[in-house]
């Protein structure tokens, strides 16, 4: 979401979870349009799309089920119970229009030709497992945005997957086997030292000194 303060543009940046479960709405089928839905895709949400004509491709979406399509001209009453909608038709005016009024019931709309029309961006995303890191640039380049992405990723790369999920793990047991928060904060900043990113020997070292030190219940009968 943002607001408008003058000529600054202030962004608060949001990650929305159980996006699977809400409505999401996406107006114009061409193009553009099936690039959206592949990334909405990865995120597990799968949108319901507006449009007179539909991109050949989108007629496989529908058979495996990631899509619903409606082929109409998109209306006021087709998006108003949307928790969030996508405007990317080529006719600006309906665009315009949706956007208008999805602002105005205070929806989010993200309006990808006119960002300052809608109500929300969507940045550029990098993924690795459960580390998730998103660049905005507030609308004023999204080359620039993308190539930041790209950068991160190269620094980031596949070997914070599995990381990831050690450190999960660790802060799991942490948090349910170690009541002292002194303790508590000494485990966890340990597991992100360089040498548990780099070594699987050493983050399998790491665990069996905690379960050695703090035991659980299991561990104890």
């Amino acid at each position: 979401m943002k607001q408008q303060k003058g000529n600054v543009v202030s962004m608060f940046p949001i990650m929305l979870e159980n996006m699977d479960e809400s409505n999401i709405f996406l107006v114009g089928g061409g193009h553009v349009a099936y690039h959206k839905v592949l990334n909405l895709h990865r995120f597990g949400i799968h949108p319901t799309i507006i449009s007179p004509e539909f991109h050949p491709s989108f007629e496989e979406l529908e058979q495996q089920g990631t899509v619903t399509l409606i082929t109409k001209e998109a209306e006021w009453e087709d998006v108003e119970n949307a928790f969030l909608t996508f405007l990317v038709t080529d006719d600006e005016a309906v665009n315009d229009r949706l956007a208008k009024q999805l602002k105005e019931a205070g929806k989010l709309v993200v309006h990808a030709s006119n960002p300052t029309l809608g109500t929300a961006q969507i940045p550029a995303v990098m993924t690795r497992g459960k580390l998730i890191v998103s660049v905005s640039t507030s609308g004023a380049s999204p080359s620039l945005a993308k190539k930041i992405r790209t950068e991160i990723a190269e620094a980031y790369d596949e070997r914070y997957e599995d990381y990831l999920d050690f450190l999960a793990d660790v802060r799991h047991y942490v948090k349910q086997y170690v009541t002292d928060r002194a303790e508590r904060r000494t485990w966890l900043k340990e597991a992100i030292e360089p040498i548990y990113l780099h070594n699987i020997e050493e983050r399998q070292t790491f665990m069996n000194e905690l379960q050695q030190s703090f035991p659980s219940k299991q561990l104890i009968q």
